[in-house]
């Protein structure tokens, strides 16, 4: 940028840039209207938008451009192009230096305020890659801002050249030539796959396409976000470049990353593998938020005197522990960007976030869990979906992920099953193969494709690994002298056989998971009855009318060790539950247990247990146990420094003890800390029924 700053246009046109580079702070696909709207509000201070936008924030400007990170200006793009809403980006080279079509208002657009603000912005709610920019287009029609010809569609003696209100204005040939050549398809957002949601933002689209009123309330003036931090970069100040990366969250409720709790152990600077952590310091984060693994790193050197400790602390791996749901992953120099992922899927980061301090390598840590049965790799969730054809029947595809595309694919009933990406002992390759010529598929029992099958050119689309042979999903080709007739479908049944087609072989889903020896409790109250339950899980404590008042990690009552305080749960008399102590339940509906002793802390820390106790068969929290009769059952949750005590240290005998947490591996990531698919099969209700890991 700083080359076009100083020589894109000559003599220079723009005096000051400011780059404002938003990141959508949260597990949602990308919305990239809504992250437009969200930096023109904090670039004009637009103080309704959010609790954190002050007046003096404002920025004096001049033009408000939309400038997509994977396309870049060529020499003679003039960004001082705003008097009228306008396309800057009219030639792009992926598209044979023309915009995809001539409704298009995507790409780079550049206004001034007052037309961002007559249009409402863009609308907030295009979840996925898609339809804000089409939108735009009807935005600006219905507010007579189309200013724009047949350009660059126009055909030689066109009756619509020169005539205005057909498309947005666009620079005239030479002027608006962007080149993408660094990042294309492969670098670009995925589009959407959710077959609703894209049938939602298809359904928005041709609501405004029909002269819908909705611009009006959904944009600019419904905006609502947290600002979640800032870092500015004054490199290219010299040229008069500014670059803001600010990051936000949707909604106005507080998102406070600070408030996640780092725990360090006394151990933090030893290098052997039987040390074990004999005190702990807690603390937030703090105000200065350690947005990535060096700055944690350095975070953890500035409190490592709380532990008596002193060392450098470049070594250091972390644990970050989802306490809402019970799942750990490893934050190490393999996957470093696992941070900013875990910080913006946390819902209460005050609650649910803990990142426990190891010295120890990555593979170290994962065999600790692995000794004591607290190590998982979950399967990968896959879908078959099924497209309409003229003749010949549907034609079938298979693909990661639970959703169909849209577009005229729909889900197969029953098609979702659950397998793994990565090689495993025992299972043999299923790989799918994509013509990209008629977009049919190709699947065989092989790790490899075929690159030429009935004629056709076939590329490697994926694999998954799986027990062939077995019964389950069933797979058949048909070979034809019809091209667009010659794929392979997949089916929930056994035998694939008929309509043309040779069966070929079955496969059976994913075994079920054994069950995580570690559950998370939580005490909640039902609001409308007064009545107060006990619950196991993360997200199941969550619904109408009920209130959470504790939430804290525990042992399966099956995997309690040996000097655990050990209780029951069952329905009290005076409705809602009761917790007793073990085998005292007539009707046990779960069992758990929690360490006897609590971690010891180092320094200044002070001990943050949530006390819970039974008084007159009522399950009460916090205050009202200070007064709670003598036998009346009485116990302290585990605190961050308990649950960072439990994990796996030092030498792990058959003995050893299942920690609070268990630790989770994905094959392949997601926008989220845990994929919605790993918390279905993880979570403890959704276990020990079935067969396999079919949906």
């Amino acid at each position: 940028w700083r080359w076009f700053g100083q020589d894109g246009i000559l003599p220079r046109k723009v005096k000051k840039w400011e780059v404002f580079v938003m990141e959508q702070f949260d597990p949602e696909v990308f919305n990239r209207g809504w992250n437009f709207n969200a930096g023109l509000a904090i670039a004009s201070a637009m103080t309704s938008a959010s609790k954190d936008i002050t007046p003096e924030m404002k920025f004096n400007f001049d033009c408000a451009i939309i400038q997509d990170i994977d396309y870049l200006p060529e020499e003679g793009v003039d960004y001082t192009y705003c008097d009228y809403p306008t396309q800057l980006s009219a030639e792009i080279d992926r598209y044979n230096w023309k915009t995809p079509y001539m409704a298009s208002a995507g790409g780079i657009v550049a206004m001034n305020l007052g037309h961002w603000q007559q249009i409402n912005g863009f609308g907030n709610d295009y979840f996925g890659w898609g339809g804000e920019d089409d939108e735009l287009h009807h935005r600006l029609r219905l507010n007579g801002l189309l200013y724009g010809d047949c350009y660059p569609f126009c055909k030689k003696h066109d009756k619509n050249a020169g005539k205005t209100g057909i498309s947005i204005r666009r620079p005239k040939k030479g002027h608006g030539r962007f080149s993408g050549k660094f990042m294309h398809s492969a670098n670009h957002t995925k589009r959407i796959t959710d077959s609703s949601a894209y049938a939602k933002n298809v359904k928005m689209l041709n609501e405004i396409a029909s002269g819908s009123s909705r611009w009006k309330n959904d944009g600019l003036s419904n905006l609502q976000f947290r600002i979640i931090g800032e870092e500015v970069d004054e490199t290219d100040k010299d040229v008069g470049i500014v670059y803001r990366h600010i990051r936000v969250h949707r909604g106005s409720e507080k998102f406070d990353v600070h408030a996640v709790k780092l725990a360090i152990p006394d151990t933090v600077c030893s290098s052997s593998l039987s040390a074990v952590p004999q005190k702990w310091s807690v603390q937030d984060l703090g105000p200065k938020i350690p947005w990535n693994l060096d700055q944690l790193r350095s975070r953890v050197a500035s409190s490592m005197d709380e532990v008596g400790a002193d060392c450098n602390p470049h070594h250091l791996n972390f644990v970050l522990i989802d306490r809402r749901h019970g799942f750990a992953k490893i934050l190490s120099d393999e996957d470093p960007r696992l941070l900013t992922v875990y910080f913006r899927s946390l819902k209460n980061h005050q609650n649910d976030g803990l990142i426990v301090a190891d010295p120890r390598k990555a593979s170290d840590i994962r065999e600790s869990y692995a000794q004591v049965k607290s190590f998982v790799t979950p399967p990968t969730e896959f879908g078959v979906c099924k497209s309409k054809l003229p003749k010949y029947g549907p034609k079938y595809s298979v693909h990661e992920g639970p959703s169909c595309s849209g577009g005229g694919w729909d889900p197969v009933e029953g098609g979702g099953f659950f397998a793994y990406t990565r090689k495993q002992p025992g299972l043999k390759p299923v790989s799918w193969c994509n013509n990209e010529k008629h977009w049919t598929q190709l699947i065989v029992d092989k790790e490899r494709c075929p690159k030429e099958w009935q004629g056709l050119k076939w590329v490697q689309g994926g694999t998954f690994w799986t027990a062939v042979g077995s019964q389950g999903f069933c797979v058949g080709t048909r070979a034809s002298d019809e091209e667009m007739a010659s794929f392979s479908r997949m089916l929930p049944q056994d035998d694939c056989s008929g309509a043309s087609f040779d069966h070929n072989f079955a496969f059976s889903p994913a075994a079920e998971l054994p069950k995580s020896p570690s559950v998370v409790v939580c005490v909640v109250k039902n609001t409308k009855s007064l009545s107060v339950e006990a619950r196991l899980g993360g997200d199941s404590c969550e619904g109408e009318h009920m209130k959470v008042l504790a939430r804290f990690a525990a042992r399966r009552g099956s995997a309690a060790a040996s000097g655990d305080k050990r209780f029951c749960v069952e329905g009290s008399s005076k409705g809602g539950d009761i917790i007793r102590p073990d085998k005292k339940c007539s009707k046990s509906k779960f069992s758990f247990a929690i360490p006897s002793e609590a971690a010891t802390l180092a320094g200044s820390n002070q001990p943050q247990h949530r006390t819970i106790c039974v008084v007159s068969d009522e399950i009460n929290v916090g205050a009202a146990c200070t007064s709670a009769p003598k036998g009346s059952i009485v116990f302290d949750a585990p605190s961050a420094a308990d649950v960072g005590a439990s994990l796996p240290w030092g030498d792990l005998g058959s003995a050893a003890t299942a920690p609070l947490v268990l630790l989770v591996d994905e094959e392949v990531p997601c926008f989220g800390f845990l994929c919605p698919a790993a918390v279905k099969l993880l979570f403890h209700e959704g276990q020990g029924s079935g067969s396999g890991s079919s949906l």
